[in-house]
């Protein structure tokens, strides 16, 4: 042998294994942040390992201080290939070609990653070499180096101390209990302190499903003495009901930890449960690993799983933070996907016993998004296709949604919120929802979770969802039933509801789309069909729903509270009145009732009246008598002086009452003629007491009215005007609404029978062209004998006519005009002759 070529040789092997440990140790820094964690996995995984292919389990301990953290097992010994696996940087755990391996670890190089906590890490042990003997050793293992100049003497240094350590330490046996093997590493800086935090709360965390699915930990204690804790886990027997559990005793205080879990033998799943009360509540898988080959490939927190998958069998990537899922002809990566296939069938048959009322929260069993992971390694046409869609449609059949009332409902029966909803707009939308539709949507409790795992093809509440099953409900009558709450309650619901719907000025414009807006009627109308009442008054609203109406469809109901809305007023109201008027059946008794409602209005509101109504008001008389079939009958109700509201409400009150009044009539009479206007008068008289009968002025009746021809106020105060006329009443006398009616009853009375007899003089008169809209007591349009005339009539039921319409007297003047009178016996045509001669005038003015 040539030693300078052997030296050589050596020399080329220690480069060789410096620049790997160097450019590994690199590439460990650029990505420090992800592999905070990964050294306590790697060192359990070492001590797993150390009892492969054995029936013992091993016991681990982690101490944490201020300046190292020491990680200790049980486990077995070292070999001589495990040695220089470690310094060398070779890995031991290679096996020849058909040899079939228990152990974890396949890349030699994952027992680097310890060096992210120190770059100096002390290792105890014992060894057996290939003849069967046991040393005891002591070394540190030094990689901090950035050169291979470096770094070599640090790997023969390591050899150097190893072989020190083993001289006369041999053993001939030890005890297994014992904790025979250590790493021991420094912490000189805060970022090694953080590190070896972060290891030891993540190991904490996970090591509940690492002995769930590793049989060969029998337990781990990590002794914290930064935080003053200890934590023992401790894996029990499984229970009947199915649960893994593992018992955590942290400072003397023993919990218990459950797990869900299903097996294969080839693929374990599992996930953590709380029992609370009688039930146990799934907790949530956010921030685990989805995927383990043994320990958790740190990085696979977002492959969004519904459960953690355990594999030994699964091919990890090169830093053990996923696996390959990429192509279809690689054996490894068909058998990732076939071992993720196998987890899925797995996972269906837990949840569907789990579908129960006994599991809570089962929201966090039924994430489907999509895996986050590198496009490179991952084939998202054959997730969405084998895992992804059958997944979803799966979840869509299983009771898994809790309501309310503990009872469970199926996924595509339930409803959600929008997830771009704020959390505060979603609670309302919910509860709105949950008041008409309890069975369909999950408890209040559940509600962010559930929105936060469901996909676009779930029942979605929205706004207009919303709005729309308010409209089908028609009326409020209905809502009110279906929410099974009285009508204030149901009002108060509902101008909540409205309040929040209109709190979003996007929500504005579904109003004028979706009918939920009450008029009084209770109907739901859209906004453009509704309007606030301005006007204020049951009367007229009343009025215009007899005569066919019903302004009660379009007022919005009085209790509702939100929103701005078109006005209904009293000018509005009273148009429409107007032009319901303008055409009539006299005979309809709503027609009849409205119009005595309105004249009842117009006594009690004359200014309005006036103003609000013009022409209506001004033929106010004419509107209530058309109303009255038998005039006569009303006649002698008006001669009686008796008020017609009081008439009105004594008829409903006395059936009788028209024949009284007949009765009473001879009484009237009898006043009449001694010319007495109350009672009292005529008691005084037959009592034989002197009564004031002064004739000197004229009291105002209902016969001067019509022997006037007035019918209204204003032709009234229009004779009134007349200095000579005026002078001849009681100025203490005022023309009543019941004498103004009377008067017009007689003047169309009158009319009516000049007329008739008229027409039986057809050989002398024309009436084709007859024109009854000159005056209220000229009759226009007449012809006699060829030519055209014109006719005043009067009724002259009290045998007198007064004159003092200007139209009149002009139409008098003319030669061709007669005047006729009806007595209420006969129709008669006054001459000039008998007017001089009834009335005794000798001379006269010319």
């Amino acid at each position: 042998m040539i030693k300078s070529i052997e030296d050589g040789r050596k020399e080329d092997g220690n480069r060789s294994i410096a620049d790997k440990i160097i450019k590994r140790l690199h590439d460990l820094e650029m990505t420090v942040q992800s592999n905070f964690g990964r050294w306590a996995w790697e060192l359990l995984q070492n001590a797993k390992d150390s009892v492969a292919n054995t029936d013992r389990k091993v016991s681990v301990q982690i101490t944490f201080d201020n300046t190292k953290i020491e990680f200790r097992h049980n486990g077995n010994h070292f070999t001589e290939k495990d040695i220089r696996g470690l310094i060398n940087q070779i890995s031991s755990k290679e096996v020849e070609e058909g040899e079939v391996s228990t152990r974890t670890g396949k890349f030699g190089t994952g027992f680097l990653t310890t060096h992210l906590l120190s770059k100096e890490v002390t290792i105890k042990g014992i060894v057996e070499t290939k003849t069967g003997q046991f040393f005891k050793f002591n070394f540190p293992l030094d990689r901090d180096g950035k050169t291979t100049t470096v770094l070599i003497p640090k790997i023969e240094n390591a050899w150097l101390q190893f072989h020190i350590s083993t001289e006369n330490s041999e053993i001939d046996s030890y005890d297994h209990t014992f904790f025979n093997t250590s790493f021991s590493y420094k912490l000189p800086t805060a970022e090694q302190k953080e590190i070896a935090k972060t290891g030891v709360d993540e190991f904490i965390k996970l090591i509940p499903f690492v002995l769930t699915f590793i049989s060969q930990i029998d337990n781990v204690e990590i002794i914290d003495n930064t935080r003053s804790t200890i934590n023992k886990f401790k894996v029990r027997p499984k229970t009947s009901d199915g649960f893994q559990v593992i018992e955590k005793i942290e400072n003397g205080n023993s919990t218990v930890i459950s797990l869900l879990h299903a097996t294969n033998e080839t693929v374990t799943i599992a996930a953590m449960v709380k029992k609370v009360g009688d039930k146990y509540e799934v907790l949530s898988l956010n921030k685990i690993p989805k995927l383990f080959c043994d320990f958790p490939l740190i990085g696979t927190e977002n492959f969004y799983f519904p459960i953690v998958v355990n594999s030994f069998h699964f091919n990890p990537q090169t830093e053990r933070d996923g696996i390959w899922l990429m192509g279809d002809s690689n054996a490894e990566v068909l058998e990732n996907k076939d071992l993720l296939k196998q987890a899925f069938e797995l996972y269906k048959t837990l949840l569907t016993n789990c579908a129960k009322p006994t599991f809570r929260q089962l929201y966090n069993l039924s994430v489907s998004q999509l895996p986050l992971t590198d496009d490179r390694y991952f084939e998202k046409s054959w997730y969405i296709t084998n895992i992804q869609t059958p997944l979803r449609t799966f979840l869509l059949s299983q009771p898994i949604v809790e309501h309310e009332d503990g009872k469970n409902g199926k996924l595509e029966d339930s409803w959600f919120p929008l997830k771009s909803y704020s959390k505060d707009f979603r609670e309302k939308i919910w509860k709105f929802n949950f008041d008409l539709f309890p069975g369909a949507v999950c408890r209040k409790e559940d509600l962010h979770p559930w929105i936060e795992v469901i996909w676009e093809d779930i029942n979605r509440l929205t706004v207009n969802e919303l709005m729309q099953d308010i409209a089908k409900k028609n009326t409020i009558g209905q809502l009110s039933e279906d929410l099974g709450l009285s009508e204030v309650d149901t009002f108060n619901w509902y101008n909540d509801l409205g309040t929040f719907l209109i709190s979003d000025e996007q929500n504005l414009s579904l109003f004028g789309k979706h009918a939920i807006i009450p008029n009084e009627n209770g109907k739901f109308l859209i906004k453009e069909e509704i309007y606030i009442n301005k006007i204020k008054d049951s009367d007229l609203i009343e009025v215009l729903q007899l005569l066919g109406e019903d302004w009660n469809d379009i007022l919005i109901h009085h209790s509702v509270g939100f929103g701005k809305y078109h006005v209904k007023e009293k000018k509005d109201i009273a148009i429409k009145i107007s032009e319901k008027l303008r055409k009539v059946d006299n005979t309809d008794h709503d027609i009849v009732k409205a119009i005595s409602i309105l004249s009842e209005w117009f006594d009690n509101h004359l200014e309005e009246g006036r103003e609000l109504f013009a022409e209506t008001f001004s033929r106010r008389a004419e509107l209530f008598m058309n109303t009255i079939e038998d005039k006569e009958s009303l006649y002698k109700v008006m001669k009686s002086a008796t008020n017609l509201s009081q008439v009105a409400a004594a008829m409903e009150d006395n059936p009788m009452l028209f024949e009284n009044i007949e009765r009473a009539n001879n009484i009237f009479s009898l006043m009449k003629e001694y010319n007495l206007q109350t009672v009292e008068q005529l008691r005084a008289v037959l009592e034989g007491q002197a009564v004031n009968t002064q004739k000197s002025l004229l009291p105002i009746t209902e016969e001067i009215l019509v022997a006037m021809g007035i019918t209204n106020v204003e032709e009234w105060e229009d004779a009134m005007r007349d200095t000579d006329l005026k002078a001849l009443f009681d100025h203490r006398s005022v023309p009543t609404k019941d004498m103004y009616v009377l008067a017009h009853a007689h003047i169309d009375k009158a009319r009516a029978r000049v007329i008739e007899h008229l027409k039986t003089l057809s050989d002398d008169y024309d009436l084709d062209d007859l024109d009854i809209h000159t005056a209220p007591t000229i009759l226009a349009g007449v012809r006699k004998h060829g030519r055209p005339i014109k006719i005043v009539f009067r009724p002259a039921y009290s045998q007198e006519v007064i004159v003092y319409y200007g139209a009149e007297k002009d139409t008098l003047d003319y030669t061709d005009t007669e005047l006729w009178v009806d007595d209420g016996i006969e129709i008669w045509q006054v001459s000039l002759g008998y007017i001089l001669k009834k009335n005794n005038i000798k001379k006269f003015k010319i």
